[in-house]
């Protein structure tokens, strides 16, 4: 009976571990390290992966039409970009770009060189759930190879492969993992993507989140000054 006990008890503790790889195949010129901005992503999903986004596409599919939106295809065009309400409800492939759009451009990269960033996902997996409320640790993951492109070329400046896994173990572990998998895994590979376009280290990772921060209050601020002077 003790032994339940703890193990229930470190099941409702337990902490998802995170891991993020990022492995650079041609390194970007020096020129272009943190001076460059994205302005176009192609992302495709390798036949080896396809059959694990069927069951997301799906979920995505389900949520817009409980959102009375209008059904997104792969060739739909946007009359306006779709707020971040709307991306847990477009196809991945409309989705991620919007994703690694917004990343890069709150990680500070609005200037420099344009690049347009071709994505190939060759991995999706995602986690057991009874194997996690089992303590056997069971993983969320998203990989594949960017390529950096020059838009005005099509020349490829560099190339990088990015590997996000995110572990979960116990009900605790489980119950943090929450919804929006899909979502989180884009954002996660986004930003490794970010670190490398801007040559970013874990030294400088907490000066720029507390940059992205002060600019997300000063937002804040500037926006309830003009609702204030609205009134």
């Amino acid at each position: 009976m003790l032994k339940t006990i703890v193990a229930l008890a470190l099941a409702a503790i337990a902490l998802p571990a995170d891991a993020k790889q990022r492995r650079v195949v041609e390194p970007l010129p020096a020129a272009i390290v943190n001076n460059n901005h994205v302005v176009a992503v192609e992302v495709s999903i390798s036949p080896l992966a396809q059959e694990k986004f069927a069951k997301f596409e799906a979920k995505a599919a389900e949520k817009r039409a409980e959102a009375r939106l209008q059904p997104v295809a792969l060739d739909t065009q946007f009359a306006a970009r779709p707020g971040e309400d709307e991306y847990a409800t477009l196809p991945f492939q409309k989705m991620f770009p919007l994703v690694m759009e917004d990343v890069t451009r709150e990680w500070g990269l609005k200037g420099g060189q344009p690049i347009k960033l071709v994505v190939t996902i060759d991995t999706l997996k995602t986690a057991n759930a009874a194997m996690a409320i089992l303590l056997a640790p069971s993983a969320d993951q998203l990989a594949g190879i960017v390529e950096v492109v020059d838009p005005a070329t099509n020349a490829s400046l560099g190339s990088f492969y990015v590997d996000v896994i995110n572990s979960h173990s116990g009900w605790g572990g489980m119950l943090m993992r929450g919804g929006g998998v899909r979502e989180k895994l884009a954002e996660e590979f986004s930003l490794e993507s970010a670190r490398i376009l801007a040559g970013s280290t874990k030294k400088d990772l907490k000066a720029r989140q507390k940059q992205r921060e002060k600019e997300a209050k000063e937002r804040a601020a500037a926006e309830g000054a003009a609702t204030t002077g609205t009134r």
